[in-house]
């Protein structure tokens, strides 16, 4: 683990915790309280916040960069399970089973600010503020309802139709409008890192791929992918 330092919480991060979505509508003096017991790491590229299995003790909540999260089999094939967006929060699970963690955070960006987060204080958190409580039961069930999704893909869609559904996944939360239509997905991934989030090899992805560019659907450049025909690509899926 790359990580680079850990501080208190500075005061005019209050404003970024309100636009938290588990923090929506809490007030500023439970918000202040908040802040106090909440520390700020920085981490670099490729850190691991935490692996599959360690102990889990804190949330996390993304300030900025993006963090993967993924498993890891131990022949060291890996599924992609999401990517944390600043804003989003993680490390739940493990803070309400007590279990240990349940798959790998792995920082993507440059960098990446978060905000932790220890299991006590949490709790306590969330019994001084119940409405948090229901603002994280809404967001577990969109993950699980994504989840259910990823499940559905592999067991009824070929790997050239997962394809295209994962990129019109990322064309929704990574997407960069360009001029005429076109969608650039802004970040940038090898063969392999597709095939991590489809569940395919990359050989099987990268003819996919190539398809799709054949077809002009798609463009490649740099390890980023540009959408020309999004209308094109979802009749794919």
């Amino acid at each position: 683990m790359k990580e680079m330092r850990t501080t208190m919480l500075p005061a005019n991060s209050l404003a970024f915790l309100q636009r938290v979505s588990i923090f929506s509508g809490v007030g500023q003096e439970a918000l202040a309280r908040i802040a106090a017991i909440t520390g700020e790491k920085n981490y670099s590229k490729r850190s691991i916040i935490f692996h599959e299995g360690d102990a889990g003790d804190t949330l996390y909540i993304l300030k900025s960069g993006r963090v993967k999260i993924s498993k890891i089999t131990e022949d060291g094939r890996e599924k992609t399970l999401t990517i944390m967006q600043p804003g989003d929060f993680f490390g739940e699970m493990a803070i309400f089973d007590s279990l240990p963690r349940s798959a790998t955070a792995e920082v993507i960006d440059d960098q990446a600010t978060v905000f932790a987060v220890n299991k006590r204080d949490f709790e306590r958190i969330i019994l001084e503020n119940p409405q948090i409580a229901l603002k994280i039961m809404r967001d577990l069930t969109r993950r699980i309802r994504q989840v259910n999704q990823q499940v559905e893909d592999l067991a009824f869609k070929d790997v050239h139709e997962r394809v295209a559904s994962t990129l019109c996944s990322l064309s929704k939360i990574e997407g960069r409008p360009l001029a005429g239509s076109k969608i650039l997905i802004n970040l940038k991934m090898t063969h392999q890192d597709l095939a991590n989030m489809v569940g395919s090899s990359r050989e099987t992805v990268t003819r996919a791929l190539n398809r799709l560019q054949d077809q002009e659907i798609i463009s490649i450049s740099h390890q980023q992918i540009t959408i020309n025909r999004l209308d094109l690509l979802a009749a794919w899926r």
